[in-house]
């Protein structure tokens, strides 16, 4: 029996899970197994709208909202010839080909794929961890809806003045998250007659712009739509320190100042997972692992493993175009996936291994309401069509994973819940 396991449930581990059972369901001679902590997959794309959803403030929605995100791994594997393990993963023995489970479950492989995703990265900032909102799952979304629905219950309470909301880290997900916010405090505001000037946002970014992968023209339309939604983005101002009710800048000729903050949220930086150290792989700066063009990982020597593969946010691969890293996006670890997946079966065979192309020239960044901007190989489409092009990339991937009924269910919820900014 040849055991392949895959670590991690994410865009990528489900992809070469569902790849590898299409190609190996008739053969009894292999047993695909997948693990995560979690029973369900987090469609990330849509936490920013979990945090800012409007209208729901009951405790018994809480689970709902939490239902429009989640997709349990149950229905995806339904009918699938993949074990799937709920565990948290304490131990990667590479050289003697096991995993421990905290469970204490020994699990041996033969193949691996490491799809781990990655970890918040706090750049040792002080206060970050203690007074920032993570938003790296749906529990710091959950979070992040509940503090703003604590904020505004408390304006009257205290007696009126500004709200101010600092969101720092100028990636997409910060764009799409201060976006939204706006849209959402907007909704509040109207429905208590609050001073309609009482939400300050602030999009606080370390580098010299915001979206720095993106191109010019499409930022600065970006840019403007940000200006309309009244967020105030704060660039060349890395971040020193996070207090209770404040944030202080950093500038070149000192320091910047302190920023008042009633809720201050990172999303600032993404590292790769711990369980990838002393492993004796070549990681990165980012700690993530060095793969070579058939997504094997890479020794600290520079010898390949030839039976180990690594994608999404655990891998890093320098694009030959560009000779820079390839970006960690949740279609490029679904791509990256099927590669995988593929290899596997031929090396399995032993035919020559399919190399990955990188390709990742296209994005969608939701700014707010009915509002987005797409980006396609020169093409640019933005306002609501860009908004019904990304309704139409989420229903594609919900019916790739689920069957038809359930993908339109989920579809739907989704946009009944999240349309009530707009």
């Amino acid at each position: 029996m040849t055991n392949i396991l895959i670590l991690g449930a994410g865009f990528g581990g489900i992809r070469a899970a569902l790849d590898l059972e299409k190609k190996l369901k008739k053969n009894r001679d292999y047993k695909i197994t997948l693990v995560d902590r979690n029973n369900f997959q987090v469609f990330t794309p849509s936490l920013y709208e979990v945090a800012t959803v409007y209208g729901l403030i009951e405790d018994n929605f809480v689970q709902y909202l939490r239902g429009s995100v989640t997709i349990p791994i149950s229905e995806i594997l339904n009918g699938k010839r993949v074990n799937f393990i709920q565990a948290e993963i304490r131990e990667i023995n590479l050289k003697d080909k096991f995993v421990l489970t905290g469970g204490g479950a020994k699990l041996g492989f033969d193949y691996l794929i490491i799809s781990l995703g990655g970890e918040t990265e706090f750049y040792s900032i002080p206060g970050v961890q203690d007074y920032a909102f993570n938003f790296k799952t749906i529990d710091d979304a959950i979070s992040v809806f509940k503090k703003i629905q604590e904020v505004y219950d408390n304006y009257q309470k205290r007696g009126g003045g500004d709200i101010k909301i600092n969101i720092i880290g100028g990636g997409f997900t910060g764009v799409e998250l201060a976006a939204e916010l706006s849209c959402c405090a907007g909704n509040i505001i109207k429905e208590h007659n609050f001073d309609k000037k009482c939400t300050m946002i602030n999009l606080v970014e370390a580098g010299p712009t915001i979206l720095p992968v993106i191109n010019d023209e499409a930022r600065k339309k970006i840019q403007k739509r940000l200006d309309t939604e009244m967020i105030e983005i704060k660039a060349n101002s890395p971040v020193s320190e996070v207090g209770p009710d404040y944030i202080k800048i950093k500038t070149p000729t000192g320091d910047g100042g302190e920023i008042k903050s009633d809720i201050t949220i990172w999303t600032g930086g993404v590292r790769g997972s711990r369980l990838l150290e002393n492993l004796g792989l070549k990681l990165t700066k980012k700690r993530t692992t060095e793969v070579n063009e058939f997504l094997q990982v890479k020794n600290l020597d520079d010898s390949i493993n030839e039976k180990i593969f690594a994608i999404g946010d655990s891998a890093t691969l320098i694009d030959p175009k560009t000779q820079k890293p390839v970006p960690a996006m949740a279609y490029v670890a679904s791509d990256q996936a099927a590669v995988a997946a593929e290899n596997i079966i031929n090396h399995i065979n032993s035919r020559k291994l399919r190399p990955y192309r990188p390709f990742y020239d296209t994005w969608i960044a939701p700014v707010g309401g009915k509002w987005a901007y797409f980006y396609y190989k020169g093409t640019n489409i933005k306002g609501f069509w860009g908004y019904v092009l990304r309704q139409i990339v989420d229903l594609r991937y919900f019916m790739k994973i689920l069957p038809l009924n359930k993908a339109l269910r989920l579809f739907f919820k989704d946009l009944v819940i999240f349309t009530r900014n707009d």
